[in-house]
């Protein structure tokens, strides 16, 4: 695994590899209509800035809102996990998670006057929402 630092003024922001993702998706993307899609990914890093994690449709651009995501976060890791139901409105998109680094809200401790550049993004396989004949 490739490991990288990138140093702002005093602050040091660390990388190990890329975001770990994962999806209960297949590789051929297949799921049945209802079903429940989960997807996680994690980023380690240290430093004071708030990485953000972003989940979208690939097609719609649209962003999946706060009640399908579940957001953990420690010194180090933070990590999101996306859950919504397989519907027809998904069918031959993807779901991309999108992390970049964000100034806070909140004056930091440091000295460092820039945000990072790091932005990484995972998208799952196209997902084929199989519905059932009626």
């Amino acid at each position: 695994m490739q490991t990288f630092s990138k140093y702002i003024a005093n602050d040091c922001i660390s990388h190990a590899g890329s975001a770990r993702c994962t999806t209960n998706l297949s590789t051929s993307g297949a799921i049945q209509e209802n079903d429940v899609i989960a997807m996680t990914c994690s980023i380690t890093y240290s430093g004071n800035w708030a990485l953000v994690m972003r989940w979208f449709n690939s097609v719609t651009r649209d962003n999946f809102t706060d009640d399908n995501i579940t957001l953990t976060t420690n010194d180090t890791t933070v990590t999101s996990r996306l859950m919504v139901t397989a519907s027809a409105d998904l069918h031959g998109s993807q779901i991309v998670c999108l992390a970049y680094f964000t100034e806070p809200s909140t004056a930091l401790s440091t000295t460092a006057t820039n945000v990072p550049s790091y932005t990484d993004i995972w998208t799952s396989p196209a997902i084929n929402v199989i519905v059932p004949c009626k």
